[in-house]
This record gives structure tokens, C-alpha cells and sequence, in this order.
């Protein structure tokens, strides 16, 4: 089961969030073959 963890700085939008976990989620899928329902991706917001 994949689990990805993202820290970075906030100031981005849930629709920024929302493209960056499905690209990584459809690279997960694509090449390394794990099915998308194990694919779980968090994102820590760290204050700037």
C-alpha cells in the first residue's frame, strides 16, 4: 500500500492539492502496478 506523504509550505488551493494527488496517485498506478484504492496521500501544510 503506498502511503505518500507531502510536507511542504501552505499557501496552496485544495484544487492544487487535489491535481498534485492525482498525478501521483496516477503514477503509482501506471508504473508501479498498486491498485488506486491503496493509494493514500496526505499533505502537512507548514506555516511560512
Amino acid at each position: 500500500m503506498p502511503d505518500v506523504k507531502i510536507e511542504w509550505n501552505a499557501g496552496r488551493t485544495q484544487e492544487q492539492k487535489d491535481k498534485v494527488a492525482k498525478a501521483i496517485t496516477d503514477a503509482l498506478v501506471d508504473i508501479a502496478k498498486a491498485p488506486r484504492e491503496n493509494v493514500k496521500i496526505s499533505f502537512k501544510d507548514n506555516p511560512v
